[in-house]
């Protein structure tokens, strides 16, 4: 059976005064850790090693003992938080362990870590790091393959997602999450399509990033130790519907049938050219010329976005997204008037291709916190426009904006 595993390492605070103490790393790393195991079946194979726990000895050593754990078929995920360091000659890079001193002989070289990797036998291997100078482990851009996830999950991959290249990166306010975390975790934690590709999720982190910050992620194969041009897939581990929906030309210009759904719970009841329709066991979508068997209207991005205003009232506490942070937007000069507005992106991710945000003065817009701490941040991805209109109006709903 094949089992997906998580090993997670993050560090905010360091033996050597030389390291500034990280806000977020440890926190970013929690997060992540609980979308894996609770939404894409993910287990921990070993103890999460957490600040204290990150030691040079126990990172290295539990590096190696992977290799005795894993089996052919199964995929794991290394998720790297914490500084990072690179030889500005040799552009060979380095992590940080919790108890190095500013010492180059005390960190752990990235051909260390390779080294470990290579004798790994999974099918999949997937490097998340978020750190200074991660990209000194890429060797090459890829991008997004067109190939059925079934095929892509044949063959072995060899993977690295990072938050930067060559560049020091943002570790952002402290109890909300790095620029690159925050959109990792709300990627898969919002997701809701039953199945994506790493290289798809690499595309979302990698725009969602470069929209709030500075900083650019990068992905890349990792060569020399297995990689055979495979992918990860993501399976969500609960499907959003009971019901069978007959896909046609029409649901890819119209909201899903959750969505729909949910715009009917809502009250959002106007007449629309299409509607979803009970057929024996399935769901379908066809024109509404009829109420038998009706369930719901599905909305096409032109009917739906009307139900969005074109302005968004904001205040002085409202939150606009910065490089490594967020600013409240204050009192606007005298003469002046703010308020957002929701703009829509392509992403060029195959399964959720487009992108809602919500903006105030080009920055992206959190009207409030949550109870873990994290910022409520305005921003869908949907598998067309319409959906992520909808998607967008529930967001606005939660805030009381609409």
């Amino acid at each position: 059976m094949v089992q997906n595993y998580l090993l997670n390492i993050a560090i905010d605070s360091y033996v050597d005064s030389a390291f500034k103490p990280l806000n977020n790393a440890v926190l970013d790393a929690k997060r992540l850790e609980k979308t894996l195991i609770e939404k894409y079946d993910f287990k921990l194979i070993e103890d999460s090693l957490f600040n204290q726990d990150a030691s040079r000895k126990n990172i290295i050593e539990t590096l190696n003992i992977l290799s005795a754990i894993l089996i052919d078929d199964d995929n794991l995920i290394i998720n790297f938080a914490g500084h990072g360091s690179m030889n500005q000659k040799t552009l060979k890079g380095y992590w940080i362990p919790q108890d190095a001193s500013n010492a180059i002989s005390d960190f752990i070289p990235n051909s260390t870590i390779i080294d470990a990797l290579a004798g790994i036998d999974a099918k999949h291997i997937l490097l998340i790091i978020d750190s200074c100078f991660s990209g000194s482990f890429l060797t090459q851009s890829r991008s997004t393959s067109g190939n059925y996830y079934f095929k892509l999950n044949q063959s072995k991959s060899r993977w690295l997602i990072s938050s930067g290249r060559h560049e020091k990166v943002s570790d952002g306010q402290p109890g909300i999450g790095s620029p690159f975390s925050i959109i990792l975790n709300e990627f898969l934690e919002k997701n809701c399509t039953k199945t994506f590709s790493v290289a798809e999720l690499a595309v979302a982190v990698t725009k969602g990033t470069g929209n709030i910050s500075k900083q650019q992620p990068v992905f890349a194969q990792i060569e020399g130790i297995g990689h055979e041009d495979g992918q990860f897939v993501f399976n969500l581990n609960k499907t959003s519907t009971e019901q069978s929906i007959v896909d046609s030309a029409l649901s890819k210009i119209v909201v899903s049938f959750e969505s729909a759904s949910k715009l009917k719970t809502l009250e959002y009841s106007q007449t629309s050219l299409f509607g979803y329709f009970q057929k024996d066991k399935d769901v379908i979508v066809k024109r509404s010329d009829t109420l038998v068997n009706f369930l719901c209207s599905a909305y096409t991005y032109e009917e739906v976005v009307e139900f969005i205003p074109e302005e968004i009232e904001v205040d002085e506490n409202t939150y606009i997204a910065r490089v490594d942070g967020y600013d409240k937007l204050g009192i606007p000069e005298e003469g002046k008037f703010y308020s957002a507005s929701v703009t829509f992106q392509r992403t060029f991710v195959q399964e959720t291709p487009f992108m809602s945000i919500c903006k105030c003065k080009g920055r992206m817009v959190a009207f409030s916190i949550n109870e873990e701490g994290y910022y409520n941040n305005l921003i869908c991805w949907g598998r067309n426009q319409a959906d992520t209109a909808a998607l967008m109006i529930f967001e606005l709903k939660k805030e009381n904006k609409m």
